[in-house]
């Protein structure tokens, strides 16, 4: 039927016992774009049924759940909600809506037959991957959308560190892509929080364009997953011979303590690199889906790779999608690296009994003492008292020459100090 996936959503139904997963299918030119549906029992192998709901190229054999018209992509972000009172609406989904053009809302009984909930949009958007999800700590639905406003760059003309051909007019203006966040109590009227995340003057010019970030809470916290365009302004570089990393999308990681303000971690290195082999389903685009899935010690994180460049169909060039799985350790998002170095926590308030941490010491060893007050070691907590951590694994238990059990420094402010030698540390956590 000549149709690629662009984007989508996944979740783990614990009802159900069953992966979902709902993903934007495009003729190659994106006239025609369908929402498809598909199950899994392991996330790996993937049942797509024949729904009979949808007529395309004469035929109503296939997966198709919804479209937003002929006037191109749907931009689905769909969930299973956990709160939903109305069964009708147990699922939902924010989609591109064409015309008049903005967010619309959708809502299904199953996932499958969808109604949408009105034809007006309820939240201003450009097109392009949404993401929704119902936050317990906030108490209200929350979506990421896309913000895209104009800038001027005559001051560019300064930058050295532009090739000559790439360099913008000294008037030009372009169309910096970021990211909105809105949130609703009732998934009908929302209300906007204003734009949560956008290019700075430490981002080169080339990293200025925020496609969409998806995002998941994690424990306490949340971390975003940034779709990072790399182009220049003027947009006419996009076909610029020699520049490899021109007209590709890969993804950066951000986190928030309070869902609301956002912040680049990993020091905004890229966190889902391109696939690296030329010709590969995600050579030279890489979108994830909502949202990542805890499965097991792993964190599984669904997505949409491209063999071709963003402006390919322009081009006439084939572009590809597929869907490709990434698999993540536990807490495995940033980690501590030394080949020989310390790191000392700020004071905190033991809470629990023993030490566990996250890490990888296959190469060397990890040590932990722990500190009081002023910076000096609790007796028999001291470095020399510490026994070393080897090996890789997700929970490792620090223990001193008089055990592990810190149950009666409950409530006393300590810091821990770690000493690290040719391993990465991952997380601690007191249990």
């Amino acid at each position: 039927m000549e149709l690629v996936v662009t984007m989508g959503s996944v979740i783990y139904d614990t009802q159900d016992r069953l992966f979902k997963m709902w993903y934007d299918a495009a003729n190659y030119n994106w006239s025609k774009v369908f929402l498809c549906y598909a199950t899994s029992r392991d996330g790996i192998h993937w049942d797509i049924p024949n729904l009979g709901l949808i007529e395309y190229q004469g035929s109503k054999n296939n997966n198709f759940v919804f479209t937003a018209g002929k006037e191109g992509e749907i931009a689905g972000g769909v969930f299973k909600d956990p709160v939903a009172t109305d069964r009708e609406r147990q699922y939902k989904m924010i989609y591109h809506l064409h015309n008049p053009t903005g967010i619309g809302v959708a809502f299904s009984i199953d996932g499958i037959h969808w109604k949408n909930a009105t034809d007006k949009p309820v939240i201003p958007a450009a097109n392009s991957p949404n993401s929704v999800l119902w936050d317990p700590r906030l108490s209200k639905y929350v979506a990421h959308t896309r913000n895209t406003a104009h800038y001027y760059h005559s001051d560019w003309n300064n930058r050295t560190d532009l090739l000559e051909e790439l360099r913008p007019g000294p008037e030009d203006f372009f169309l910096r892509r970021e990211i909105l966040q809105s949130e609703s109590d009732d998934f009908l009227k929302w209300e906007s929080r204003g734009v949560i995340m956008s290019a700075d003057t430490d981002d080169p010019p080339q990293d200025q364009q925020f496609y969409n970030m998806e995002w998941m809470p994690y424990g306490n916290v949340y971390f975003g997953f940034i779709s990072v365009y790399h182009t220049l302004p003027s947009m006419k570089t996009k076909i610029t011979p020699g520049v490899d990393w021109m007209d590709t999308v890969d993804v950066q990681l951000a986190f928030s303590r309070d869902g609301r303000s956002w912040n680049r971690a990993g020091g905004r290195d890229v966190f889902m690199p391109l696939g690296n082999r030329p010709g590969a389903f995600d050579h030279k685009m890489l979108f994830t889906m909502q949202h990542p899935i805890m499965v097991g010690d792993e964190i599984w994180i669904y997505y949409v790779g491209f063999s071709g460049r963003h402006g390919a169909p322009s081009r006439k060039e084939l572009q590809g999608g597929a869907v490709g799985l990434a698999r993540l350790r536990k807490d495995g998002f940033v980690s501590i690296d030394a080949g020989e170095g310390t790191l000392t926590t700020r004071l905190l308030k033991i809470s629990g009994d023993r030490l566990v941490i996250n890490a990888d010491a296959s190469l060397g060893s990890i040590k932990v003492e722990i500190l009081d007050q002023d910076g000096e070691p609790l007796p028999g907590f001291g470095l020399k008292d510490a026994r070393s951590v080897i090996g890789d694994q997700l929970r490792h238990l620090i223990q001193w020459s008089g055990g592990s059990d810190l149950g009666y420094l409950k409530g006393k402010k300590i810091a821990f100090k770690f000493h690290i030698d040719r391993s990465k540390l991952f997380s601690f956590q007191l249990e």
